[in-house]
């Protein structure tokens, strides 16, 4: 008998469990990616994740818009207490979620890792006219992402993009050594990005002035923007330690 352990009181109480599941079957994983709760991607297949708190027709609904653009698409809910009995409750939008090739993940969020996750229905590989435009800006936000700061299920919190990821990571970098060159900045890891991002923050949201030299120094918005994403300015500043000053 499933042992009685607290219902999970948000979206995000489910998101670790799904998360690692997918980790574990060699996805890479990022949480709200263009409206996507999770978006998982192995050998060039998507798969997408959509998470509430009770089986209804509004997740169906996410899930199956979810398919313009994945290969595969589950939907996760809490794992009920007694499964026989609400397979009995939900047989109806079971047997509709089998019939748009919706899988089904139940998540017990606070069971031990091997029993977190249960797949009631298996991913499914669609052959189906796919939005080619939104598929393809999903993949990019994936990978290139590098660290995971947007627990899926997230409502009303500031997210962090790809492009915002590489604006912090270089706002780390030279918070930590002062004003750097975009390849002093390229080789702490940045990336190929690092002039564009640079230069549209400097734009948009004033984080960066040029300092000469064609060097970078932050600016006051700039330590005020780190404050604003705690998580992926502790992950910077975490990676930057006993790293020495990249060369010119």
């Amino acid at each position: 008998m499933a042992s009685q352990t607290p219902p999970p009181e948000a979206e995000t109480d489910l998101y670790p469990a799904v998360r690692d599941y997918l980790l574990d079957q060699g996805y890479h994983v990022q949480g709200e990616v263009r409206d996507c709760d999770v978006a998982a991607v192995k050998e060039g297949q998507l798969v997408v994740v959509e998470m509430k708190l009770r089986l209804n027709a509004e997740v169906l609904g996410q899930a199956a818009r979810r398919q313009e653009i994945a290969d595969a698409v589950y939907v996760a809910v809490p794992r009920p207490q007694s499964l026989p009995a609400w397979r009995r409750r939900m047989s109806g939008m079971l047997y509709l979620l089998a019939r748009l090739e919706l899988g089904l993940i139940l998540v017990a969020p606070h069971a031990r890792k091997a029993n977190r996750v249960t797949i009631e229905h298996p991913i499914r590989i669609f052959d189906r006219v796919k939005d080619g435009r939104l598929r393809s800006q999903v993949m990019r936000e994936v990978t290139a992402r590098d660290g995971d700061f947007n627990p899926g299920g997230s409502v009303g919190r500031r997210l962090v993009a790809a492009h915002r990821e590489v604006a912090i990571h270089a706002a780390c970098c030279i918070e930590r050594f002062g004003a750097l060159t975009v390849h002093q900045l390229e080789r702490l890891g940045t990336g190929p990005r690092t002039f564009a991002v640079l230069q549209a923050s400097g734009t948009i949201e004033g984080w960066f002035r040029e300092v000469g030299d064609g060097a970078y120094g932050l600016t006051a918005r700039a330590r005020r923007g780190l404050d604003r994403y705690p998580e992926a300015a502790r992950y910077y500043r975490q990676q930057l330690k006993g790293a020495s000053p990249p060369p010119l």
